[in-house]
């Protein structure tokens, strides 16, 4: 249905690069001896350095190479270390870089304007090798330390938001499906022959209630750590057989089209068939709601290997709906529902393909949506192992 050059939305685990050992500092000294003299120094302690005799250079150079510290002369002409720590204090990519002032003289007045400015220590000239090591160590553990309180502020401050955001879209959707509910009663009494139709109406209105709290649960459960089911033997064949039976149903009714393609054998695996069987419900779920009457919905099963060789399963499922570009990326959030969709297909919580991501994490696996020429199509590969 699409080509490998389709737009695609890809979801899996991945892990942050990793980073190199050494720090990184920037000494700013227009003394040439000085400047030499504090590099060994900083190669002896196992870091990488950068310098620059002037303090314009050392901006530019603090702006471009990001230093984890900057060591910084006071009196330097033209351009004092004053000068390089408030330029840089007033740059938010520069800003949180720790800074130490390196002095010739211990001057009150110098220590409290350069405090005042936001500079984190001072050295006094001359100084030990093992006096400014000490003092670039205790600085960064410090840095690092505030960091890390920082970090956790904006995760807390995050999950504050979120906590807020989830409470006003539960209220919304839980009040969506409660207010269809009493109007149908009302209709049904101001109208009793048509009873059966408001009947109808209500229990469909149950139903999406009773779906978005089984997944926000479910989705509570997985995000919160706990424990899926465990791999057990699993007929993959009799799972695929029952999860599409009930789908022929619904799709005949829906006057849509559900067309399975099975290869001739299929292995036993050991696997959890409560996440996997959520999972093919939810996407087949999805595909009926957004596909008009007359519209196909395909479901094919193959097997295969990963890169590693690792036998792997690929599920996909595709119907005749196309997602907007500027819409896709957005599929998997919580809550979100694809805009004026709500016009013809049949209701939804916004959860489904949330819940459905955070499964295919969970067993490890990879999902990836695209959608074009009029079909989108979810393509899910899992790894197994056979008995």
């Amino acid at each position: 249905m699409q080509n490998c050059n389709d737009s695609i939305i890809r979801s899996q685990s991945t892990q942050p690069p990793d980073r190199g050992t050494f720090m990184k500092i920037l000494v700013i000294e227009d003394e040439k001896d000085v400047r030499l003299n504090i590099l060994e120094i900083l190669a002896s302690g196992g870091f990488d350095s950068l310098n620059a005799d002037n303090g314009m250079t050392g901006i530019q150079l603090a702006k471009e190479r990001s230093p984890d510290l900057i060591l910084c002369d006071i009196k330097m002409p033209d351009f004092d270390g004053y000068n390089v720590l408030e330029a840089l204090r007033q740059d938010p990519s520069t800003a949180m870089i720790p800074f130490i002032f390196l002095t010739a003289k211990a001057d009150k007045a110098d220590m409290r304007q350069g405090m005042n400015l936001g500079a984190d220590d001072y050295l006094t000239k001359p100084f030990r090798r093992v006096e400014l090591l000490e003092t670039i160590a205790a600085r960064l553990k410090r840095h690092s330390a505030q960091l890390e309180i920082q970090r956790k502020v904006d995760e807390l401050q995050s999950i504050n938001s979120q906590k807020n955001d989830l409470l006003n879209t539960i209220t919304h959707d839980l009040r969506a499906p409660l207010t269809t509910i009493k109007v149908a009663l009302q209709l049904m009494d101001a109208m009793p022959d048509n009873r059966r139709q408001y009947i109808d109406i209500a229990l469909n209105a149950c139903d999406q209630g009773d779906e978005l709290i089984q997944n926000l649960l479910d989705l509570y459960q997985l995000e919160s750590g706990e424990a899926l089911a465990p791999p057990e033997p699993l007929n993959l064949r009799e799972l695929l057989r029952k999860t599409t039976d009930a789908f022929q149903v619904r799709t005949r009714d829906c006057q849509q089209l559900l067309k399975v393609n099975l290869p001739e054998t299929l292995p036993v695996i050991v696997a959890d068939g409560v996440s996997l069987r959520r999972i093919l419900v939810e996407l087949l779920n999805n595909a009926c709601k957004y596909t008009q009457s007359g519209g196909e919905i395909c479901l094919k099963v193959r097997e295969g290997l990963s890169e590693n060789q690792t036998p792997l399963l690929q599920f996909t499922i595709a119907n005749q709906s196309e997602i907007p570009t500027k819409n896709l990326p957005h599929i998997f959030d919580k809550f979100y529902r694809v805009p004026g969709s709500d016009r013809w297909q049949k209701g939804g919580t916004g959860l489904g393909l949330a819940l459905v991501k955070k499964l295919v994490e969970q067993l490890q696996g990879s999902i990836i949506v695209k959608s074009q020429t009029g079909w989108t199509t979810f393509v899910i590969e899992l790894p197994y192992e056979t008995l």
